[in-house]
């Protein structure tokens, strides 16, 4: 009886413990990620009717145009203002086949936009959810989805990413330059949002009304020729990007007005905080004519090269180096070999120079064996590359969400908040995260003034800006920790100001670095890590009890073994 009893205790308390696990991370998964909030996507507006005035977009960059999409379900008139008149000539509008080398115009405004991108789980989600031909699009193209698994490696140790029948390495990825994706993404919103209108010019000002001072009413617009000209506005979204429009316009409001200048204005500048990783690196782009496919695949690459994505993804140990390696096809025939890493000053200008460079890399386990062998080919059959060099610009995060007294229409989405080291290539995801978070919003939102709204000219809530900047911190705000804890291992870091590279976040890098090692070793934590790092879990699951004790247990094993 004793016995029965206790197994009842037992099993009771797990019962409990199960529920009450499953009810937190349920919680967690709504405010840290926005998930929940994808199904909502292209869903009708619930009264049937659209926000009546423009909702203005400013940048029509990957962020403007998630922004334009979602918008366009919500008001009645979208405009994108965009700088860069060319992206929407048909000439703009064309991949080129991906090879943006040929491209008569090229991105100014990004620095990124000949090499490598990365596309998480989420992204393609939220794609197929904002277009329902989106799957269609991309396969004219040429392009496809590829493996989840994006052989990564740390420090050489690849990721225990199991076997290719596991779930997470379906076909499920997005699998396009900066250029490729860009182009498509501007054609679907195009050809499926009759409402967003593309207006060719940057935006200057913002401009308030007596009746509604707490409101943005309307936008100034310098045309791309000088003209100037005034644009009303129910909503104004920044995805300037790291031109930090947004804070500039905030800054030349307060100008404008006559009560609290200095503590606003104050406030405003301490809101952006920047360090500098110093990440740089070149992308080295081999054209691979088709005769030399097979010699090539012969090497020992570990996909197939034509349904190849990323083929080889090496990150720096920082207590051994700070060289990382990426070699994957880009395109639909090209290979681009990308290396650099952090304070990294060598620029390749020769397939020698990438050979010197890969035989100084300091990793546990050498690079493969095929990386160089495939140089070699490719200087045998004198293939020559096309070199890309970028030096990133520092981190910015500018804390919109710690701000006061913000127009209450008015936010900002992608590197306009926060700019991060693209070297874990989360960027554009981070932009559909908020995107997709706008529209949970909006979906609230009614098309008429009521409750709050109601004798104003502003139809969105008072608290509609601080409601978005508060969600927007919670799921991809922290990222800024996530990175900047990283980046701070290596000396040549230039921190926050205020911050240590040694004590500032000192715990959740060792923390971190340690689960990087166990995700090496065990398939199970790594399926966490991945569905973390794409978006569709929140962060906190790697905080874990069954992950603390797999993590103790490592521990106590080398101090066996020491």
């Amino acid at each position: 009886m004793a016995l029965f009893t206790l197994i009842v205790t037992f099993a009771a308390i797990a019962a409990v413990y199960n529920a009450i696990s499953v009810f937190i991370r349920t919680k967690l998964r709504a405010a840290l990620t926005a998930v929940d909030d994808i199904p909502l996507l292209g869903m009708p507006r619930a009264d049937g009717l659209k926000i009546k005035g423009t909702a203005v977009v400013c940048g029509g960059s990957v962020a403007g145009l998630l922004t334009a999409r979602v918008c366009s379900d919500h008001f009645e008139n979208v405009a994108m203002i965009e700088p860069e008149e060319s992206v929407m000539t048909a000439e703009g509008l064309d991949d080129h086949g991906e090879k943006i080398a040929i491209a008569v115009h090229k991105r100014q405004r990004v620095p990124q936009y000949a090499v490598f991108h990365g596309f998480q789980f989420f992204m393609t989600i939220g794609l197929r959810k904002m277009f329902s031909n989106f799957d269609a699009e991309l396969a004219k193209t040429g392009s496809y989805l590829i493996s989840g698994d994006a052989k990564m490696h740390w420090s050489g140790l690849p990721f225990a990413a199991g076997s290719d029948q596991s779930p997470v390495n379906a076909r499920m990825l997005v699998n396009l330059t900066r250029a490729g994706f860009e182009t498509l993404l501007r054609r679907l919103v195009l050809s499926s949002c009759p409402n967003v209108k593309y207006v060719p010019g940057s935006v200057t000002a913002l401009n308030t009304s007596e009746t509604s001072p707490d409101a943005i009413s309307s936008v100034r617009i310098r045309s791309c020729v000088g003209d100037e000209s005034t644009l009303p506005a129910a909503l104004v979204v920044d995805c300037t990007g790291p031109a930090l429009g947004g804070l500039r316009w905030l800054k030349g409001l307060l100008s404008a007005s006559t009560t609290e200048n200095a503590e606003q204005m104050k406030l405003l500048e301490s809101l952006k905080v920047t360090y500098d990783p110093k990440m740089a690196y070149t992308g080295c782009d081999f054209e691979i004519p088709p005769e030399l496919i097979h010699s090539l695949e012969a090497l020992g690459l570990p996909a197939d090269f034509q349904t190849a994505g990323i083929l080889y993804v090496g990150f720096a140990n920082p207590k051994m180096d700070n060289r990382n390696v990426i070699v994957g096809r880009k395109g639909r025939t090209a290979i681009q070999v990308t290396v650099g890493g952090w304070d990294v000053r060598e620029r390749m200008t020769s397939i020698d120079d990438i050979k010197k460079f890969l035989s100084q890399v300091v990793f546990s386990r050498p690079i493969p064996e095929w990386i160089p062998r495939m140089l070699e080919l490719f200087d045998q059959e004198h293939i020559i590359p096309t070199y890309v060099y970028t030096r990133c610009p520092a981190s910015v995060y500018v804390q919109y969400h710690l701000a006061k007294n913000l127009p209450s229409n008015f936010i900002a989405i992608g590197d306009s908040v926060l700019q991060l080291n693209p070297v874990r290539g989360q960027g554009c995801t981070k932009a559909c995260v908020e995107a997709v978070t706008l529209n949970g919003l909006l979906t609230k939102c009614a098309a008429t003034p009521t409750g709050d709204t109601k004798g104003t000219e502003n139809i969105l809530p008072r608290d509609f800006g601080r409601t978005f900047f508060d969600l927007q911190a919670k799921r991809t705000g922290g990222l800024w920790d996530t990175y900047k804890s990283e980046d701070y291992a290596w000396k040549t870091t230039t921190p926050a100001k205020g911050d240590d590279l040694q004590r500032t976040s000192a715990w959740q890098r060792a923390y971190g670095y340690a689960v990087t090692q166990l995700v090496t070793q065990d398939p199970e934590v790594y399926a966490v890590w991945w569905h973390t790092y794409h978006g569709i879990a929140p962060p906190t699951d790697l905080l874990s009890p069954t992950i603390i004790l797999k993590l103790a247990w490592m521990q106590l094993q080398r101090c066996l073994v020491s």
